[in-house]
């Protein structure tokens, strides 16, 4: 029998393929018994539902249009999750994109400004209405204390570091740090309302966000990557998904504004 890690309902963002899709699956596996996974690409959301569906006929998936570039579609995202399920336990803010590989005497000010707004802008609107809802719920009784909710927000392991050796990802890098700051300031305003905040960093994985539209900036980031991580492969979706289970599960109680390195050995 599985060991249940998670105790009620979930919201996941970027839930359609890659890292949200396998974090959606891994929510599923480990107890949350009822998943609301979002997406901007309704398609491939109506195709993971159904395999979660297929997989876990116990467990109540709710598909969720939105766009994260819309502040009015990610709040309305999560008033939809809470509305049907009646509170949010454990929220996974899985957005972003690579933006404008280039280096910064290259990036126009409106295509970094849109990275902002995508990366991180929409993140702590998403948190924000989640601690909302959290302060809300009645906490619920685990091992170590009372908990109402948990929130892992995806950051990267350019959110730790300057891109010295990348240097075409600075904009890149920018929004990652500016998560891990979001993650620390609010995890340090509400841990003692019982809602804990943590981001999760990985290092380079095998995801159409990274691997995918490959072009020869791409390719040389990439290649560099390889060099440099010490376990000479990238993670797969189901690996940074299991480290996003165990920052919202009861095993990490005493962990709040931390920023989870999984990279295997990329930043060592």
């Amino acid at each position: 029998m599985l060991t249940k890690f998670l105790h009620g309902p979930s919201f996941i963002s970027g839930a359609a393929r890659g890292i949200g899709k396998a974090t959606a699956f891994a929510f599923a596996k480990y107890g949350s018994p009822q998943v609301a996974i979002a997406d901007v690409d309704t398609a491939t959301l109506k195709q993971t539902a159904k395999e979660l569906k297929d997989l876990y006929p116990n467990v109540e998936i709710l598909p969720i249009e939105f766009d994260a570039a819309n502040a009015d579609s990610t709040i309305k995202a999560i008033e939809t999750a809470y509305s049907k399920f009646g509170r949010i336990d454990h929220a996974v803010n899985n957005v972003g994109t690579p933006g404008p590989l280039a280096p910064s005497i290259s990036v126009s000010t409106s295509d970094f400004k849109n990275l902002i707004d995508i990366n991180l802008t929409s993140m702590w609107i998403a948190q924000r209405e989640q601690i909302k809802i959290m302060l809300k719920q009645e906490p619920v009784q685990q091992e170590f204390g009372k908990v109402r909710g948990t929130i892992v927000n995806m950051s990267s392991v350019w959110g730790g570091f300057g891109t010295r050796d990348f240097p075409a990802g600075t904009a890149y890098s920018t929004t990652k740090h500016g998560i891990r700051g979001l993650t620390k300031s609010d995890a340090n305003q509400y841990a003692s309302e019982g809602i804990r905040i943590n981001a999760i960093c990985p290092g380079y994985t095998f995801t159409t966000i990274d691997i995918g539209n490959e072009g020869p900036e791409l390719q040389y980031i990439l290649d560099q990557a390889m060099h440099r991580t010490a376990m000479k492969r990238f993670a797969q979706p189901e690996e940074i998904a299991n480290g996003i289970t165990y920052l919202s599960s009861w095993m990490s109680s005493y962990m709040s504004g931390e920023a989870m390195l999984v990279d295997g050995g990329f930043s060592s």
